[in-house]
């Protein structure tokens, strides 16, 4: 079992894989600073919000120019505009027979990931817990418990493995058959929280005022067009009624997109609001607010680099 990417998600996933017995943790990371903090520390720190509790996880940092491992399940929690350099050690750690996860926002990185690692399984994960990593060692485990993974292109059956061992160490595991369904669900959320929030600066809570909630409104209907063209049904109210009872659990969490903004790194909007954008844009509708909300962050973040 390796994971590729110490970030929020890759550091909570390996903690339940502690929480379940699992010894070896192998996690790659692209800074080897980081690699050295958590090396000296022992592991990385997982704190749950809800208790207080502090969790040392010891996980074996590698450096991701050193693929030492072979594993037969690579948990690949990269950002999804770092999904195109990981992909090259995926391959390197990755058994003949193993199972790749890809846990990417958006669509596009699991597209890639079928392309180019060929000869492999590759499962697409879809994440429902909230955390926040905020340092090289440390994460806030905010809450949530669920994992949604399926296959596209080849049956899976060693997912029930995977399934098991998570599911010992309390993470609610369940393998899926139409995974797509559930990218477009949780494609709906991300588009709404991740760029409200990164252009106002905010805690999830922001949207749940009432501006918020009508721009959340106007979002999920062009979300659900473009899933209506790609062949997913998807109805707008009841989706709205999900989104806001995630934001209602997560309201204190900072989302992925404020967490890049801050730390000056770059986002995946590309991948979530620029993905749907395009899928209307392509059928003539135009000036949609997702578009009008990728070229407001688009123009803030350059503002930024330049002062």
């Amino acid at each position: 079992m390796c994971i590729v990417g110490g970030g929020s998600v890759g550091s909570v996933l390996a903690y339940f894989l502690h929480r379940s017995g699992v010894q070896e943790i192998p996690v790659y990371y692209a800074s080897r600073e980081s690699v050295v903090e958590v090396e000296n520390q022992g592991g990385v720190v997982v704190v749950e919000k809800k208790s207080g509790v502090e969790y040392l996880v010891p996980v074996k940092p590698r450096h991701c120019s050193q693929p030492v491992d072979r594993c037969v399940f690579v948990l690949n929690t990269v950002k999804a505009i770092d999904v195109p350099h990981s992909l090259e050690l995926v391959s390197k750690i990755a058994c003949e027979s193993g199972v790749v996860v890809m846990l990417q926002n958006g669509f596009g990185s699991l597209e890639l990931a079928e392309e180019k690692l060929t000869g492999l399984k590759v499962a697409c994960g879809v994440v429902y817990f909230a955390s926040e990593r905020i340092s090289r060692t440390r994460v806030i485990y905010y809450g949530g418990d669920t994992l949604l993974v399926g296959c596209r292109k080849k049956p899976c059956e060693e997912l029930s493995v995977l399934a098991e061992i998570f599911r010992r160490g309390g993470l609610d595991f369940r393998v899926v058959d139409n995974i797509d369904y559930y990218r477009w669900i949780k494609l709906a959320f991300n588009a709404v929280i991740n760029p409200l929030t990164a252009i106002t600066r905010s805690r999830n809570e922001i949207v749940l005022e009432e501006e918020g909630v009508r721009l959340a409104e106007m979002i999920i209907r062009e979300v659900c067009e473009a899933a209506r063209l790609h062949g997913y049904n998807l109805e707008s109210t009841r989706l709205l009624k999900h989104v806001l009872r995630i934001l209602e659990d997560s309201r204190e969490n900072y989302s992925s997109m404020v967490q890049d903004i801050l730390a000056g790194r770059s986002t995946e909007i590309d991948y979530i609001n620029g993905f749907v954008a395009r899928t209307l844009g392509e059928r003539g509708v135009v000036n949609t607010v997702l578009t009008l909300v990728v070229k407001l962050l688009e123009k803030s973040r350059r503002r930024e680099l330049k002062e």
